[in-house]
């Protein structure tokens, strides 16, 4: 429970420290406590306070570590300095940027709070609080945005869709393919396979991220200039791991994969290794996201780098932007280049 100041009363923590109320920081300030609840929670209109005065109820404040409920303030001022997370935060790309955007709003003196992420749920839910902006993850459908556009609320989408009221951060998959195949190309490869796996990385609403699609055209389209066939594995899709290598892999004659991410690399890996077969001696495999998997993969994953912290810190920078004017700022796309991060995992195809 809250005063009507805004502030927590006095109780005591579980480790033994008592919260600090907006009373005592009036007491060592030396003022009334509803001087000091207008300095803090910034309620000066048509109220005038000495320069000293407000110094020392703010010193006062820090010296204690005061921190006003924010909930509260919200009830009396025209924002709430609340920001929503709303989309599904499913991988470490997503938590990552998550995670930067996180604290570059924080900076920017803004409170992040989200309702449950349920990947299942067809579209991007508000909470039932008041909140003036909105971080969307991984939109899929241009329908989980509607709510976001009817209410006009500022928003920034990271990997993934955004309509026209808000901004979309995403990655050059592309230009990130590219990368993946000039490097297996120069090492002597010529017949490839794509690999990703329903079982694996279950697509939520049976809506698979728009990035798969867009790495296995960007393969096609990258190994038909160069003159080489088609990649296998593309209609494998719903296969287990040991089925995939067998059928696709050793069958097709692929001597490298494309995996669709770090999980699906590593866990290829593994497969090839029970059938037999050694990585990179006898199969390269390349993924993307450059996170914690790929790291931990024996022998260490070659993959494609989303720059994930960078597109978390532009959407915070972005939506504050967003929120600290009444100005209409138009559509913006945001498209990240990928870094090629090789380690043990590709090596030459045997003669």
């Amino acid at each position: 429970m809250s005063d009507t100041n805004g502030s927590t009363p006095a109780r005591t923590k579980p480790g033994g420290h008592e919260r600090v109320t907006l009373a005592r920081v009036a007491e060592l300030a030396g003022v009334a406590e509803s001087t000091a609840s207008r300095v803090i929670n910034g309620y000066t209109e048509n109220f005038r306070v000495r320069p000293e005065v407000r110094s020392r109820v703010l010193e006062a404040a820090r010296k204690l570590n005061y921190r006003p409920n924010p909930m509260v303030r919200s009830i009396s001022a025209k924002k709430t300095n609340l920001v929503a997370v709303v989309g599904w935060a499913s991988d470490g790309v997503n938590r990552t940027a998550l995670a930067e955007a996180v604290r570059v709003l924080k900076a920017g003196g803004k409170h992040v709070c989200t309702t449950f992420l349920d990947p299942d749920y067809g579209g991007h839910e508000l909470p039932s609080w008041r909140v003036d902006g909105a971080i969307a993850l991984q939109v899929r459908d241009p329908a989980d945005v509607v709510e976001l556009e009817q209410q006009a609320l500022p928003y920034v989408s990271i990997n993934g869709h955004a309509g026209p009221g808000g901004d979309a951060i995403t990655f050059d998959e592309a230009q990130g393919t590219g990368l993946a195949i000039e490097h297996l190309a120069a090492l002597g490869h010529e017949r490839f396979a794509y690999c990703f796996l329903d079982k694996l990385r279950p697509s939520p609403r049976g809506i698979r991220h728009a990035a798969v699609l867009k790495r296995q055209n960007a393969l096609i389209d990258g190994l038909a200039e160069r003159g080489l066939p088609a990649p296998a594995g593309v209609d494998g899709f719903g296969l287990d791991p040991i089925s995939y290598c067998r059928e696709c892999i050793i069958g097709a004659g692929a001597t490298a994969v494309v995996a669709f991410d770090d999980v699906v690399g590593s866990y290829l890996i593994q497969a090839l290794h029970t059938l037999g077969r050694s990585v990179p001696e006898d199969v390269s495999v390349v993924s993307f996201n450059d996170e914690l998997p790929s790291r931990m993969a024996s022998p260490p994953l070659t993959t494609v780098a989303l720059p994930a912290a960078e597109a978390g810190r532009l959407a915070g920078e972005m939506l504050l932007e967003r929120l600290s004017t009444e100005d209409a700022i138009e559509h913006r796309d945001i498209v990240l280049p990928e870094v090629l991060v090789e380690r043990r995992s590709t090596g030459a195809p045997k003669s």
